[in-house]
């Protein structure tokens, strides 16, 4: 039976892939050469980097790899306004210098920085002092987002980790939560096109829906707004939601794909959508064909 039909096929290589991963560009604590390096090292053979909002990190990342014994896949994760949960979309393969793409972004980073500072105002008025400058230090100059601040509130005190953080603060309803600036579905599949990409559902359990009915009328919407295929094998998916995403791919031709969401200190593990499930290998070949790599 094909893998991608078969969730009980298994890897029969020692090669692992990692489709979705994070640098220092946004909010991963590896920098893009540090994350190769370190791919390369764990015999991780296909890597992609997509970062939040921002393709920062790809110029300095191509560059490296390219004598390295390893593909690289250039990518981008935009959130995506919708209404009922997390919707966050990757764009596969991208061209990182294409003006439109460029301009968005940068647009994004823009609105983005304002809302640190509202964070920061929010904070403080529920007693929590920490500095606008000292996250901006965190995120080193490259995209900021709520890791960076997590990250400070634990530096000072406030929560014993990261997770902590998140239980604590940031979140609807917490000290600290400002809604991000997102961008719809329709203008983050136009961006990755004309930047000839490919655009993939992250994650798809993050979207909250009631049950695999709504799950799949969703998946389908976005199918007819141009998505191309859906991640398949990621951390946060039980073994029988994968096996329904399976199928469903397989019955609506989209693409299947497979990331650790790695950032580096949240305990993913590179080639992995959570411990002991490697990524199957398999899904490259096909996956590949469709990037055009």
């Amino acid at each position: 039976m094909k893998i991608e039909n078969n969730i009980n096929e298994l890897i029969d290589s020692q090669w692992l892939i990692d489709l979705h991963t994070h640098t220092t560009a946004s909010d991963g604590i590896f920098s893009p050469k540090d994350l190769i390096d370190y791919a390369v090292e764990i015999g991780c053979r296909v890597l992609a980097i997509a970062d939040h909002d921002t393709v920062a990190g790809l110029e300095s990342a191509i560059q490296y790899a390219a004598g390295k014994d390893i593909v690289l896949v250039p990518s981008v994760e935009f959130s995506i306004d919708y209404e009922n949960g997390s919707f966050h979309l990757l764009g596969m393969n991208i061209n990182h210098r294409d003006d439109m793409l460029l301009e968005a972004i940068n647009d994004l980073q823009e609105k983005r920085s304002t809302r640190i500072t509202r964070i920061v105002n929010d904070l403080k008025k529920h007693g929590i002092y920490i500095r606008e400058e000292e996250i901006i230090a965190e995120a080193g100059g490259e995209s900021i987002g709520r890791p960076h601040v997590a990250r400070v509130l634990v530096r000072h005190g406030y929560a014993r980790n990261i997770e902590d953080v998140f239980k604590k603060y940031l979140v609807p309803g917490k000290p600290g939560y400002v809604k991000k600036e997102k961008i719809t579905l329709e203008q983050a599949i136009a961006l990755i096109r004309h930047a000839g990409g490919k655009a993939i559902v992250a994650h798809p359990v993050s979207l909250n829906v009631s049950g695999y009915r709504q799950l799949d009328y969703e998946l389908l919407r976005f199918r007819e707004k141009g998505i191309d295929g859906i991640e398949v094998y990621a951390t946060m998916h039980e073994n029988d939601f994968i096996q329904h995403l399976l199928d469903f791919a397989g019955k609506y031709g989209l693409a299947i794909s497979g990331g650790s969401d790695f950032h580096g200190d949240k305990h993913e593990q590179l080639g992995f959508y959570g411990p002991p499930r490697k990524i199957p290998s398999a899904i490259w070949d096909p996956l590949s064909h469709i990037l055009k790599l």
